[in-house]
């Protein structure tokens, strides 16, 4: 401390003395001089600033300097001060007073400077080196504290981290020997919710056979099972990238699928999502816990939740593992019974083990009859073929197989089969027996199993109630359907062969789902083209109707496909429709062996031109006149052109079919329509400014309109270039 800055004061009643002591201190050096003129004004100030030394007067009349110095020593806020006593007479009592009530130091008046200098000085730096002390104690102190504190912290978090780990350690052990996974499912999210103190929870596994997230029980929701592509969402964000996520605005991140709120009436205000990790160091699913009580889910839950994880990882692989071969044993089991194919396996004597029931009933006898019986007992004299087919098996370990084949079985009618008997061998190798499969070929089966390759079951039992008579030509209306993919040559280049028909597969298996579903006939595929029928080989007045909604559906069921090929990160398909009804000749060609069941005709080829013609207008599907008067439920059409296709002579009024659109993928639909359909009634009466001005308004409600765009195109042309006087609205289409 400077001299300038050691804030001090001076208490005397006699005017004189304080100004001799204050100009001799500033001849020493220190500046921040303050006086008082007695004892209670001393105090006054005292207890309003700081002071870092008192030189006070012994003697003032009403309160002298030992009862200011009393009051000092009392008060804990200033006991502290270094006082220096001053008096006029010099007395070994007053001196020893002044001691006794805790003085720094004594002067005696007048002041000698060298004295003075000397004595200020001391004090004051007593006064420093007992505040570095006082201050030093305190911080001791303090450090000590903070060490207790943090020492009583420690010992009590690693109690808390003990009784946690005991009480994660109890659970998993509880959980471990459960091989229900239903019952693991329930009891883990259970367990989760407590342990976090949350709302709810859900625990994710990984199909690996669908590539699907999935949870059989969704605690707080009524849905039984949730399943969902495994990079979807925050969990297969989770799943894809085994990071925790802990997320406290779920509605602020984009990942969050807020629908299922929206469906359940549920508020996710909080989620932390962690991946569920094997020894391996293989993700096996995701566990999302929602909305922790009383705030946001913190670093320590995060680790609570990653302990019971990696706890309860064995008892979910072991119970999946469980389910997996139970389930492996249900289905052989099912497919054993349910099979129209006859099963018989045989010992390494060939002695009839196991006959499931297909292959009961082709060889006309009870299981008792059969299993446990020599294979010779069975396949006698004019069956004796199957015995030389499985001694060909033992001796070669090839498969054989007979097409066509007939048995007697000691039966009047023999059966004609295709019969294959595999080899049964050990993990060594070593022949331990034959399967025998055998599959009925009478004529009903054979011509039920043809015709449900392209038609819908309802469709092939009518088919065969009504007999073969009915395949042969004939003339009939039938609405026929065609569908072709976008610029297919440009996609095959890119993806090569093997993922080309990789994606054909893919996608023909979800088209031939939809017509079959709506009563169709699948014809043929033609390349990347698929050709139904509907209407055949029975008429009904809807088979419009079908053809229409097969259309809108295939638009619908590859819109869901294309979401999972974007997700796949491969390209979407883009594909156009057109339909068309008429009379045309209907007949099945070929042998009963092969059928090839297909109509001939101009509808067919108008069809064709239909689909052709989507990709001018920019539509996913088009359908004829002739087809929108043969409706009879409720659709949404709208008119599109009069055209002359190439190779016809009558013009024909084609409509599009939007069955199909959404609000996302068509904005304002109904207005939009609206003003197109205006806008057509323009065109053909030429008038051409409305017209171009009705197109106009239904771009605005949605820009994407591509007919809307031709339209207006056109109308504009024909505004600066009118068409002929004899003009009759009738588009010319010059290619197929």
């Amino acid at each position: 401390m400077s001299l300038a800055d050691a804030a001090l004061l001076v208490v005397d009643d006699n005017e004189d003395n304080r100004y001799t002591l204050t100009r001799r201190l500033k001849r020493e050096g220190y500046a921040n001089l303050t006086t008082a003129n007695d004892g209670k004004h001393a105090l006054e100030l005292l207890r309003s600033k700081p002071f870092d030394l008192v030189l006070l007067d012994i003697t003032m009349p009403e309160m002298n300097g030992y009862q200011v110095l009393e009051h000092l020593k009392a008060d804990a806020e200033l006991r502290n001060l270094p006082v220096i006593m001053i008096s006029a007479v010099e007395e070994i009592e007053s001196v020893v007073r002044c001691i006794e009530l805790g003085a720094e130091d004594y002067l005696h008046k007048p002041f000698d400077a060298t004295l003075l200098r000397a004595r200020v000085g001391a004090s004051l730096e007593k006064k420093r080196l007992r505040d570095e002390i006082l201050d030093w104690n305190k911080k001791l102190e303090k450090r000590v504290q903070e060490q207790v504190a943090q020492l009583e912290e420690s010992m009590a978090r690693q109690q808390l981290i003990q009784r946690e780990e005991a009480r994660i350690l109890a659970l998993s052990q509880d959980l471990a020997g459960e091989l229900n996974l239903d019952v693991l499912f329930s009891r883990i999210m259970h367990a989760t919710t407590e342990l976090l103190d949350a709302d709810r929870s859900t625990l994710f596994l990984y199909d690996r056979k669908s590539g699907e997230l999935f949870s059989r029980v969704a605690e707080g929701v009524t849905t039984k099972e949730i399943r969902f592509p495994g990079n979807a969402g925050v969990a297969g964000a989770v799943f894809t990238s085994s990071k925790t996520e802990n997320i406290a605005d779920p509605y602020g991140d984009p990942r969050f699928n807020k629908d299922v709120d929206r469906l359940t009436g549920y508020r996710t205000e909080s989620m932390l999502t962690m991946p569920i990790v094997n020894k391996a160091g293989a993700c096996i699913g995701v566990t999302q816990v929602l909305n922790k009580r009383g705030g946001k889910f913190s670093g320590k839950d995060e680790s609570r939740l990653g302990a019971f994880t990696a706890q309860i990882t064995v008892a979910l692989e072991n119970a999946r593992l469980f389910e997996d071969v139970l389930h492996e044993k249900n289905y052989n089991d099912n497919i054993l019974r349910s099979t129209s194919d006859g099963i018989v396996t045989l010992d390494a004597r060939e002695i009839i083990l196991t006959a499931n029931d297909a292959a009961l009933r082709i060889f006309g006898h009870s299981r008792e009859e059969i299993v446990g019986r020599p294979a010779r007992d069975i396949f006698r004299d004019h069956d004796a073929w199957v015995l030389r087919s499985i001694d060909k098996v033992r001796n070669a370990g090839n498969r054989e197989i007979a097409v066509g084949a007939e048995l007697k079985l000691d039966k009047k009618n023999p059966t004609s089969v295709n019969l294959a008997v595999n080899p049964l061998l050990d993990a060594e190798g070593e022949h331990i027996g034959s399967m025998i499969v055998l599959e009925d070929i009478t004529s009903e089966k054979r011509m039920k199993s043809t015709m449900s390759r392209y038609m819908s079951p309802a469709v092939a039992e009518q088919l065969l109630a009504g007999g073969e008579s009915v395949l042969g030509g004939k003339g009939q209306q039938v609405s026929i359907l065609f569908s072709d993919v976008r610029d297919f040559t440009t996609i095959s280049e890119a993806l090569g062969a093997r993922e080309t028909v990789s994606m054909l597969n893919q996608y023909f298996e979800r088209m031939v789902d939809v017509v079959l579903t709506n009563h169709g006939v699948l014809d043929k595929f033609i390349g990347d083209a698929i050709m139904a029928l509907f209407g055949v080989p029975f008429n009904s007045e809807r088979d419009a109707d079908a053809a229409v909604k097969a259309a809108n559906g295939m638009i619908v069921a590859l819109r869901a496909l294309n979401i999972q090929r974007v997700a796949g990160r491969t390209d979407p398909i883009d594909i156009g429709v057109g339909i068309s009804t008429g009379t045309v000749i209907v007949g099945n060609i070929g042998s009963p062996k092969r059928m090839e069941y297909t109509v001939i005709g101009d509808s067919v080829n108008l069809a064709s031109r239909l689909e052709g013609v989507t990709k001018i207008y920019g539509c996913k599907v088009l359908i004829s006149e002739a087809t929108r008067l043969e409706l009879r439920e409720k659709h949404l059409l709208r008119a599109i052109d009069l055209l002359r296709v190439k190779g016809k002579t009558e013009p024909i009024a084609i409509y599009e079919a939007m069955d199909h659109f959404t609000e996302e993928s068509f904005p304002n639909l109904e207005r939009s329509v609206a003003q197109f359909n205006d806008g057509i009634i323009n065109y053909r009466a030429q008038k051409w400014n409305d017209a171009i001005a009705c197109f106009n308004a239904a771009l605005r409600l949605h820009p994407g309109d591509k007919p809307g765009r031709v339209m207006l195109a056109r109308s504009e042309r024909f505004r600066a270039e009118p068409p002929p006087a004899d003009w009759d609205g009738v588009w010319i289409m010059t290619e197929k």
